[in-house]
């Protein structure tokens, strides 16, 4: 009978590292769609402002006056939208990095692909594929009630 109990109460191998809490792994399977999602809008916003910009600068024969419709500047409008997706875009990235407890470091190479044309499509690839794989070996552990 010892024996039985004393199997029931060894704990299996596993990383340390991997432990992570009942609420702290929901947060970042949740952090990380909301990454993907912010991740895809303010990389289409940022394709949208690029096209925007060079049409204004290098095709527009007037760049005061391109994409100006009656009292509305749709180049205002381009460039006000993506500075808000990009700021959304930036809390979405600091509470994955947070979830993730990756380093500073990390967060600025996120907090850059919303800047640069394409690399937030790119950058949500791999980090989706890194964050999935952490996930998956992640020990999660409920709290004693």
């Amino acid at each position: 009978m010892s024996e039985e109990h004393e199997s029931l109460d060894s704990r299996p191998d596993f990383d340390e590292n991997n432990v992570w809490s009942v609420k702290r792994f929901t947060s970042a399977r949740n952090a990380l769609k909301f990454y993907r999602v912010m991740a895809f809008i303010t990389g289409t916003m940022l394709l949208i402002l690029t096209v925007e910009m060079i049409y204004k600068y290098l095709i527009a024969a007037d760049p005061s006056t391109a994409l100006n419709f009656g009292g509305f500047n749709l180049a205002a409008a381009i460039a006000i939208c993506h500075g808000w997706c990009y700021v959304v875009y930036l809390i979405g990235c600091f509470w994955l990095n947070q979830q993730m407890r990756w380093s500073l470091g990390r967060y600025l190479i996120l907090a850059l692909a919303g800047v640069v044309p394409v690399m937030s499509f790119i950058l949500e690839r791999r980090i989706h594929r890194q964050v999935d794989a952490e996930l998956e070996a992640a020990v999660v552990v409920a709290p004693k009630s």
